[in-house]
């Protein structure tokens, strides 16, 4: 029997193996992706994956190291409690006793809790929308005194303990407790942290041998990224670490001899209904965090409970700051499908590029053109992404799903919140009579240049998809459905920049079938199939024919 069992986890861990291997041979047929994945399942199985360009002349290995961004706030977090075990300070304790010369009144009532689950209220630097001057990193150093400068005089988001807002500001005021209360530069003291547990290859100083980082999905939009100073991050960012070590780090923080018992709790829970903790996110049973720089994207995950992880570092992402999410979306996506596979479900791999003659130029309705171009078809939409087409024609109200999104776009369009409610839950009823409503509105609205079209194009049981139109770029608005078909949610779903004719490369697929890859372009990816008489455009579950013109 024991020999069965065996036999059956090798041919289930070959499977796993096989599938992840496809998933991210596709990504590299198209040139998405460059860097190492680590996959280990409860059987103590690993799939293992890395690929790309390290440097100008040197190639990725299982075991280059890579910015990790924002996962270093898990060690800034590890490093607090290191300190609360030997008693230097507690977590409910004020910041400002403990911060020495770098206190503000602003901060009197904020505690080092709030720090670490990013509920003080504390402006956060490199993000937009907070009442600061926006400013970006250099490559070369800055101090700690000028860095806490940037934001000390900013006016607090709420009251502290009130809300959650996402506040790299935070954790470099960690970094900075830490120093004050150890008595030890903050690298210094992490450092000895990382060798204490073994931590071989994980460090602030780049020494030469790390991934240098790139912008752009497609090796002719590839550009070098410039290298950050890593003292602008300090606490926030700026370690680097490779996913052996990573690995190691969740076997150690998930031992008996991390820390004591209690504080080991207290770092590894959610502390916020947003589902933070200190430096990690809780989702569905996995803890996560992902973390990027310039030209780096990365994701660490884990389930606790049964010790499976998911070790995704990369160094690609968008040079755009308005597509800059869209690069950890897509590494989240990664990460997401090799959970999903290690549950036993489906993934969808990109489409495999077969050998196949590109017609001659063609003509379609809505000033839709097909151009042979050497060896490749390149499709034009007039004034348009060949990839907006779904997103841009709204629904037609075929049934009542349909019909209610085209009401909740209108009501929306026409700043009718109240009449909106009668599709909401009991909280969002709450969020649209009381204003709350109007007011995110308005911020996203800001961001478009004041969107004055709203266009409702998917829907299914639920969530629903509104484009929001504006002079100055175009929002998605993603709308979440309870078990009721009532309202529960609105969230933002990825900034576009404004509509313009762009010519977008196709790949064949199939007998007259053509894939318009969207990652480099930060849009969603569409497959066309051409017939004698018309054009058809699959995406998001949705079928437009377009019909064939003369020449």
């Amino acid at each position: 029997m024991k020999s069965t069992l065996t036999f059956i986890l090798i041919i289930y861990s070959l499977a796993v193996q096989s599938q992840l291997q496809k998933l991210f041979d596709r990504e590299v047929m198209y040139q998405h992706f460059s860097g190492v994945v680590l996959v280990e399942a409860n059987d103590g199985s690993m799939f293992k994956y890395y690929h790309g360009k390290k440097g100008d002349e040197s190639s990725v290995e299982f075991n280059t190291l890579f910015d990790i961004g924002s996962i270093t706030k898990q060690f800034t977090a590890a490093g607090i409690l290191h300190l609360v075990a030997d008693e230097k300070f507690d977590l409910h304790d004020r910041i400002n006793p403990l911060l020495g010369k770098y206190a503000s009144d602003r901060w009197d009532k904020v505690t080092v809790h709030q720090l670490l689950t990013h509920t003080s209220g504390i402006p956060s630097v490199y993000q937009t929308e907070q009442g600061l001057e926006l400013f970006f990193p250099e490559e070369k150093s800055l101090s700690r005194t000028a860095l806490i400068s940037r934001f000390s005089d900013g006016k607090l988001l709420f009251s502290p303990g009130e809300e959650f807002s996402y506040s790299n500001s935070g954790y470099i005021l960690l970094a900075a407790i830490i120093e004050e209360a150890s008595g030890k530069n903050y690298e210094a003291f992490m450092q000895e942290m990382f060798k204490s547990y073994g931590l071989s290859k994980t460090y602030f100083n780049p020494t030469g041998d790390e991934a240098k980082p790139y912008y752009g999905y497609r090796n002719d939009l590839l550009k070098k990224a410039p290298i950050y100073h890593h003292s602008w991050f300090l606490g926030a960012g700026g370690v680097y670490s490779t996913v052996n070590d990573l690995s190691k780090w969740v076997g150690i923080i998930t031992s008996e001899t991390f820390l004591t018992s209690d504080l080991r709790k207290k770092f590894l829970k959610p502390h916020t209904n947003s589902g933070y903790g200190y430096g990690w996110v809780h989702n569905d049973g996995i803890i996560s965090h992902d973390g990027g720089n310039a030209g780096f994207m990365s994701r660490l995950s884990f389930n606790p409970k049964i010790m499976e992880k998911v070790i995704i570092l990369t160094n690609r992402s968008f040079e755009d700051l308005k597509k800059y999410g869209k690069s950890a979306e897509y590494i989240n996506r990664l990460s997401d499908k090799c959970w999903a596979h290690l549950n036993g479900k489906d993934i969808e791999v990109l489409p495999e590029v077969v050998e196949s003659e590109a017609p001659e130029n063609l003509r379609f309705a809505n000033g839709i053109t097909l151009e042979r171009v050497d060896t490749l078809l390149m499709v034009h939409v007039k004034g348009n992404y060949p990839t907006r087409l779904v997103n841009n024609t709204p629904l037609e109200g075929k049934d009542e799903l349909e019909k209610k999104m085209i009401d909740i776009a209108n009501y929306l369009e026409k700043k009718k919140y109240w009449s909106l409610a009668k599709h909401c839950d009991g909280e969002m009823k709450f969020v649209m009579y009381s204003g709350m409503m109007a007011i995110g509105m308005r911020m996203m609205k800001k961001q478009t240049g004041g969107a004055d079209e709203f266009i409702p194009y998917f829907v299914d049981d639920s969530h629903g998809l509104i484009r929001m139109k504006g002079p100055e770029g175009i929002l998605d608005l993603i709308v979440y459905f309870d078990d009721e078909g009532r309202i529960q949610g609105m969230f933002e779903h990825g900034f576009y920049e404004e509509d313009k004719e762009v010519a977008m490369i196709t790949y064949p697929i199939g007998n007259r079938l053509y894939f318009i890859d969207g990652l480099p372009y930060g849009e969603k990816s569409v497959t066309l199939k051409i017939t004698d008489e018309s054009l058809s455009v699959y995406q998001l579950n949705r079928v437009l024919d377009f019909r064939h013109q003369p020449n």
